[in-house]
């Protein structure tokens, strides 16, 4: 449908007018120009990877790759979304830490571009499959450095963790993968952490991950096809977090680029990015059911909760305080100290604490921002069985649903009746 420009407020309260609540709005304007000013920040030549796991919507994937985006995904269904959403196998990676073998046979079959695996056993495993077909099978590895990122959000190397190959073992793990028949060893992969918002951190950090995919190769003696330096972009959520400073990622990850790159030519060097990408596009919109005090708090309950936000929850340990959240059409008012909770049965169904909004009243819309990147996909959708809310995208005067709302009936799909006669006979047999 082709709406005229409107004011985003007016826009979020007619969709939620047609559409009902809890939803989730994306903006695939900012989705370019995010993906635009990443883009910008790069080298020539380097490639950004879109992670499907920040939000693995069809439509999503589909506006990534009209823009230009490879991708990276983490299980058979994300690698399904990709395919469908048009990308294609060269442009594809896979990594995550416990892929299994049906998984791995689905990544051989298609193809695609690079399995990034995390042990010497994954790579034996991927190896069989790919003589058993007749074909040979591309790999990275994943190395576990002994370096972490000052200010991530989610550190995921330098500690113990199931990711990766740790260091210490790097050379004897690839000099052995690299032997593998059925294998065709092409690169490394290192994700240090996720939610930087210090730009310098960030390219130090790439710097260092250079530096070991350098020396791993020399001291292993195989030649490097593909660098995943990963990702961590970060945005700030709430008041008082620096933004990302993109211009200082341009500036030094150019000098970083003029000092490494004729040691680098010839090499696919790629980043990922799921919520810088993401995370600013989306709004969630519940509507306030009720409000009420108890022991001299008070409280706003929506229909929306954790169950379809959980990182606003605090469900997740990359966010560490409130998501920027208001009343729609209220925001001159003075505001009091709430908390915000959705409608499940559980005193972790809070999605605002202690935050400060206009007066509330039954009937209000709750607007959570920056909720782009982790929203739905993170959170425990079968608590309580509500149905998935509807996500529509907005994209150059065109609105889109991407995900219908879900039904109460979708919860009996694909289950089983259980019946005690049957299972009587069976034991008498």
């Amino acid at each position: 449908m082709t709406i005229l420009k409107e004011p985003q407020d007016t826009r979020l309260r007619r969709l939620a007018e047609q559409l009902e609540t809890p939803l989730y709005v994306y903006d695939g304007d900012v989705i370019e120009d995010r993906y635009r000013l990443l883009t910008s920040c790069l080298p020539t030549g380097f490639e950004v990877f879109y992670s499907v796991k920040c939000n693995p919507l069809l439509g999503v994937c589909q506006l990534l790759r009209q823009l230009g985006s490879s991708v990276e995904v983490a299980s058979a269904g994300e690698l399904l979304v990709a395919l469908e959403a048009g990308f294609q196998p060269q442009d594809i990676i896979w990594t995550s830490p416990g892929k299994t073998q049906r998984e791995l046979t689905m990544a051989v079959d298609h193809g695609i571009y690079s399995i990034n695996v995390e042990s010497v056993e994954e790579a034996r495993l991927i190896g069989s499959l790919a003589i058993e077909r007749g074909t040979v099978v591309q790999v990275s590895a994943r190395i576990n450095p002994d370096f972490q990122p000052a200010g991530a959000g989610l550190k995921m190397t330098g500690v113990p963790s199931p990711f990766g190959i740790d260091q210490s073992l790097a050379v004897d793990a690839l000099t052995e993968i690299a032997a593998m028949p059925g294998l065709s060893f092409i690169g490394l992969h290192v994700f240090t952490g996720s939610q930087v918002l210090d730009a310098g951190v960030l390219v130090r950090t790439m710097e260092k991950i250079i530096q070991l995919a350098l020396e791993l190769s020399a001291a292993s003696g195989l030649s490097l096809q593909f660098l995943d330096l990963g990702g961590g972009f970060g945005i700030p959520y709430f008041p008082g977090e620096q933004a990302f400073d993109a211009n200082q990622l341009r500036l030094e990850l150019g000098e970083l680029w003029y000092r490494f790159k004729d040691r680098l030519s010839g090499m696919r060097i790629g980043v990922e990015s799921g919520r810088f990408l993401l995370a600013e596009s989306g709004v969630f919109l519940a509507k306030v059911l009720y409000v009420k005090s108890c022991k001299g708090t008070k409280f706003v309950v929506c229909d929306g909760g954790s169950n379809q936000h959980a990182s606003s929850a605090f469900l997740g340990r990359y966010v560490r305080n409130n998501f920027p959240m208001r009343l729609l059409d209220k925001g001159e008012l003075e505001t009091e100290e709430v908390n915000v909770v959705g409608p499940l049965c559980t005193p972790t169904d809070v999605i605002g604490q202690k935050v400060h909004l206009a007066p509330p009243e039954s009937g209000d819309l709750l607007v959570v921002e920056r909720s782009g990147a982790y929203g739905l996909t993170h959170s425990p959708v079968l608590f309580l069985s509500h149905p998935l809310p509807v996500e529509v995208l907005c994209y150059q005067g065109e609105e889109l649903v991407l995900r219908e709302r879900g039904i109460a009936e979708n919860f009996l799909r694909g289950q089983q009746s259980f019946q005690q006669k049957e299972v009587e006979r069976a034991i008498h047999v």
